[in-house]
C-alpha cells in the first residue's frame, strides 16, 4: 500500500463512524460565538484598569522596587567535558545551592560571571576538578604567589644567617677579599687626611 492508499482509507474510515463525521463538520463549520457586553460594562472594565495603573507611589517606592532587586531562582552552567565538548546547562536554585554531579555549589560564592541585564549567575566547571574557575580558584592562585614570595624571603634569611655562622659575618675571620678592599678603604682616607691637613 502507498501512502495514498493509506490516507484515503483512514479518511473513508473517518467518515463511516460518527465521532469522525462530527468531528468533520466541527472543523469545517467552527462554531464563534460573540460574548455580547454592554457599553457601560465596557467603561467600567476600562475604568478600573486605568485606576489600578495609576496608583500612587512613593520616591522610594519607585525608585526601590522589590522586582528589581530579586534574585534569579536559576543559574547557567558551563559544564566543560573531557572530549573537548561544552554543555550548557540551566539549574534552579534552592536558597543559594544547586547540585551538579554530585557535588554542591553555591550560587554567591562560586558563580563570578553573570549573564544578560537579568544578571543570572553563571558557573564554569571543568569535569576533571570539579573546581568552578572563578573567585576561589583566583584567590588560591594568589595565595600560592605570596607563599612563593615569603618562601623566597625566608630561604634569603636562612642563607644570611648561615654566611654568619661560617664567618661570612663580622665576628668571623676576615677573608681576603675584604682584606683587600678594608685596605684601599683605609688608604683613601689616609690620602685624604694628608693632602687636607
Amino acid at each position: 500500500m502507498s501512502k495514498k492508499e493509506e490516507i484515503k482509507k483512514f479518511l473513508e474510515d473517518l467518515n463511516k463512524s460518527d465521532a469522525g463525521k462530527k468531528m468533520l463538520e466541527e472543523a469545517n463549520n467552527p462554531i464563534v460565538e460573540v460574548p455580547k457586553v454592554s457599553e457601560s460594562d465596557l467603561i467600567s472594565q476600562v475604568k478600573e484598569k486605568t485606576s489600578k495603573k495609576k496608583k500612587y507611589q512613593r520616591w522610594w517606592e519607585k525608585t526601590f522596587n522589590k522586582k528589581k532587586f530579586k534574585k534569579p531562582s536559576k543559574v547557567a552552567i558551563v559544564y566543560l567535558r573531557n572530549n573537548g565538548n561544552a554543555d550548557l546547562m540551566q539549574v534552579e536554585t534552592r536558597n543559594g545551592f544547586f547540585n551538579v554531579n554530585g557535588k554542591i555549589y553555591h550560587e554567591d560564592r562560586d558563580c563570578v560571571y553573570t549573564i544578560s541585564k537579568d544578571k543570572i549567575p553563571l558557573l564554569i566547571i571543568r569535569e576533571w576538578d570539579l573546581i568552578p574557575l572563578g573567585t576561589k580558584k583566583w584567590d588560591d592562585e594568589s595565595m600560592r604567589e605570596k607563599f612563593a614570595e615569603l618562601e623566597q624571603h625566608v630561604l634569603k634569611g636562612i642563607r644570611a644567617a648561615e654566611l654568619v655562622r661560617t664567618g661570612g659575618g663580622l665576628d668571623g675571620k676576615f677573608t681576603i677579599k675584604q682584606m683587600i678592599l678594608w685596605g684601599l678603604v683605609i688608604l683613601v682616607g689616609i690620602v685624604i687626611l694628608v693632602n687636607y691637613v
